[in-house]
C-alpha cells in the first residue's frame, strides 16, 4: 500500500436553495469585471475598456466622471445586480442556472430603463446594446454563482486516516 495515499472524493454542490452571500458576491463581481473588460458585452463592439460605460450605458459627455468613477459604479452595479440573479437562481441546477440568470438580466435591464428614463435621462440611448449587456451579464453571473457554491464532500466518505487503528 501506498503511504499517505487517499483515494479521490467526490465533492458534491451544497444543497440547493441554501443562498450564499459570499459566492453571490463574487458572481456579481466576476460578471462586473468581464463586463468592464468587455464593455457592451461583446468584444466585437466600438466601445473599449477605457471607455465611460457603466452596465452598457455610456456616460454622457456633461457629466464628468473620472474613468475610476465610472468604474467603481459599474462594479457597485454589478454586485447589486449579482445579488439578485444569484438570489433568483440558488436553487437550480447549473445549465438552469445559467438560462434563469439571461432572465433575470432582461427583468434587470426593464427595471434599469425604468430608473434611468425617470432619474436620469441623459443617460438613455442605444438602448438594444444595454439589453444585450444585461442579458449577458445575467448568464454569467447565473453560471458564476453556481460555479463558486461552496462545496462539502458526501456524509457517508470518511477519510481513511480518520479511522483508528490499534
Amino acid at each position: 500500500m501506498i503511504k499517505q495515499f487517499e483515494p479521490r472524493q467526490e465533492w458534491v454542490p451544497e444543497a440547493r436553495g441554501r443562498f450564499q452571500v459570499l459566492a453571490a458576491l463574487g458572481a456579481g463581481f466576476i460578471a462586473g469585471m468581464v463586463l468592464l473588460l468587455v464593455p457592451r458585452g461583446s468584444p466585437w463592439a466600438s466601445i473599449t475598456f477605457f471607455s465611460a460605460v457603466a452596465m452598457g450605458r455610456p456616460v454622457p459627455p456633461g457629466v464628468g466622471l473620472p474613468l475610476p468613477v465610472v468604474w467603481a459604479i459599474h462594479l457597485g452595479v454589478s454586485i447589486i445586480y449579482g445579488l439578485i440573479v444569484s438570489w433568483a437562481v440558488s436553487t437550480l441546477s447549473q445549465g438552469r442556472a445559467i438560462l434563469a440568470g439571461g432572465a433575470v438580466g432582461l427583468f434587470l435591464y426593464i427595471v434599469n430603463v425604468f430608473v434611468v428614463t425617470f432619474a436620469w435621462p441623459l443617460w438613455r440611448g442605444n438602448e438594444g446594446s444595454v439589453l444585450f449587456t444585461h442579458i449577458v451579464f445575467g448568464l454569467i453571473a447565473g453560471g458564476a454563482y453556481r460555479g463558486l457554491l461552496r462545496r462539502r464532500p458526501p456524509a457517508a466518505m470518511v477519510p481513511p486516516t480518520a479511522v483508528k487503528r490499534e
